[in-house]
């Protein structure tokens, strides 16, 4: 009696066979005639997937060698896609997972983050470590190692959500059961904050101000405005950058705009925030809604931002534009304008200014101003108003007030 040949293990595949084109056909390589010229070769392999149906996987190239390593790289691939999550899985394995549903549900630019904090601190670490072997005090001394080597805290933060996340996703995908609670979640807490606020006083602003304006190379790279666009609204660096000219109402009517199911009113002489824009891996510069599901809002500008803006529009501007564009009239990337503005502060003797140091400064004049922390964090954009007064001294309602306060601090 003829036994039948047992089936592949689930996730494996047999033994590679590759064929070579001879006169348009395909010869087994212990077949063609010796010395016979290749130019087009395949390799094939049966690959039994987790479903149990045994498929048959090639892939062609120009040389044997090139299509054996294009089929093993496919073959890994599917593996690695299919593999049962369960305490024997790679930790690196069970992050490219992770990485996959981020890139599916999350802004490009978070999961350029997340992977960017997998490869750089995690994987050399730990990426080989089974799950089983990622227990609290292997993650602790991982964790402690980072502080050792000066990584910032909130960089330590960020590494250890992500460290989270990745077990979280394991524990909800796998069938066995056999991790029953997340590591991180019994880690120490993280020392160190981030940076105190760092707002300038009035005389530090106007010096600033006046070295900015007597700065050639800033006055190419178009620094003045734009800082003092950002001193003047508290938006966002990149939320600055996503600023178009159909944005600004720099008329003398009220406008409707719709967006989704909201409308919004824009008076005159106020910003429609409404956009941000990021560099995305594989996709270039990306306009996005925001950073916050507060992000989108009205802001009333101070009178010299007003002026400033009225001169500042060319007769001709288009008003989809955007108000600070780059070489090429597009979007202006942000390391290119962070690139500018690094270089800036060290040659007019600023070296601890940024770009975010503009929204400190309008939470502070504003605070000073008697305005209340959730009043200021409709200006700023910020969801929770405790984010606003722990940190940098909203709801999406309009804070007029805020227009005078400013005007008044920069005149």
């Amino acid at each position: 009696m003829i036994m039948a040949r047992p089936p592949l293990p689930l996730g494996t595949w047999g033994s590679i066979r590759v064929h070579g084109r001879v006169d348009d056909e395909w010869v087994p390589k212990a077949e063609i005639p010796p010395e016979t010229k290749i130019t087009s070769w395949r390799a094939m392999a049966k690959y039994r997937a987790h479903d149990g149906v045994t498929r048959q996987m090639e892939r062609r190239s120009s040389s044997e060698t090139k299509a054996r390593r294009s089929l093993r790289e496919a073959l890994g691939k599917l593996v690695s896609q299919q593999t049962a999550l369960d305490s024997g899985t790679r930790f690196k394995d069970a992050a490219a997972l992770y990485l996959d549903q981020i890139r599916t549900r999350r802004r490009g630019t978070t999961y350029d983050r997340y992977k960017g904090r997998l490869e750089k601190h995690v994987f050399p670490e730990i990426g080989h470590l089974l799950l089983r072997e990622c227990t609290v005090n292997r993650l602790e001394k991982f964790m402690t190692k980072l502080e050792h080597d000066e990584v910032a805290a909130n960089t330590r933060r960020g590494i250890r959500t992500v460290l989270s996340g990745v077990i979280q996703y394991v524990i909800r995908n796998d069938e066995t059961g056999t991790i029953k609670r997340n590591p991180v979640h019994d880690l120490s807490d993280i020392e160190g904050s981030s940076k105190k606020p760092v707002a300038m006083t009035a005389e530090q602003l106007r010096d600033f101000l006046a070295k900015l304006d007597a700065d050639k190379v800033a006055k190419k790279s178009d620094l003045p405005d734009y800082i003092r666009f950002l001193f003047g609204t508290g938006t966002r660096f990149g939320e600055a950058l996503a600023v178009r000219w159909r944005d600004l109402n720099l008329t003398d009517e009220t406008w409707n705009i719709q967006v989704e199911d909201t409308s919004y009113i824009i008076p005159p002489g106020h910003l429609f925030v409404s956009g941000n824009i990021v560099a995305v891996s594989g996709k270039g510069l990306v306009r996005h809604e925001g950073k916050t599901f507060k992000a989108r809002r009205v802001i009333k500008l101070p009178y010299y931002l007003y002026t400033l803006l009225l001169v500042r529009k060319p007769i001709d501007a288009n008003e989809n534009d955007p108000v600070f564009p780059s070489g090429t009239l597009g979007w202006r990337h942000p390391s290119n304008m962070q690139r500018s503005v690094r270089r800036m502060r060290e040659r007019i003797k600023y070296p601890g200014f940024t770009t975010h140091v503009g929204r400190k400064t309008v939470a502070t004049i504003l605070d000073m101003s008697g305005q209340t922390a959730r009043e200021i964090a409709d200006q700023l954009g910020h969801a929770n108003p405790a984010m606003t007064q722990n940190v940098y001294m909203g709801r999406g309602v309009q804070n007029p007030a805020a227009a005078a306060a400013l005007d008044a601090a920069y005149r």
